[in-house]
């Protein structure tokens, strides 16, 4: 009867096992591993956040130009450029805590962008980030544009 007590263990137990019943099972201590400090660089270089804030710009001047007309609008476009600066502005103020002292290599330009999925070169990076400020930028010219050909 309890002659398979062993071998009953040997096989891949769930995660959700309480931590108590892995210590008992699983005596052997962990060897320590060494932990890598946090990585406080965004990785990413300078031209993607310009260009990203350029589109961001291009889309409020566009729906100022094609809406700001009445307070209500005026109102409301101010309230969306507040919290984009916020949103930006937080996140330049927290990265400034504890500013990297060498730039990723892919920053510097002289190599691939390291994530999860493997290395991704800088046009593929590129496209990833910026296609949805691009699409807002995109958007922003196409309210001008229908404004014009409107009124």
């Amino acid at each position: 009867m309890f002659e398979d007590r062993a071998a009953a263990f040997d096989v891949d137990l769930p995660d959700c096992v309480d931590a108590t019943a892995l210590a008992i099972l699983h005596p052997e201590p962990a060897a320590p591993r060494h932990v890598q400090p946090e990585s406080a660089d965004l990785k990413m270089p300078r031209w993607i956040w310009r260009t990203m804030l350029g589109c961001y710009g291009v889309f409020f001047t566009g729906l100022l130009l094609a809406t700001g007309h009445d307070r209500g609008a005026l109102f409301m476009i101010a309230i969306s450029v507040a919290y984009a600066v916020m949103y930006f502005g937080t996140a330049r103020i927290l990265v400034r805590q504890n500013p990297a002292v060498t730039p990723s290599p892919f920053a510097r330009g002289i190599g691939p962008l390291l994530t999860w999925t493997g290395p991704m070169d800088t046009t593929t990076v590129a496209a990833q980030v910026l296609t949805v400020p691009a699409c807002f930028a995109l958007f922003g010219v196409a309210l001008v544009a229908i404004r014009a050909f409107a009124f």
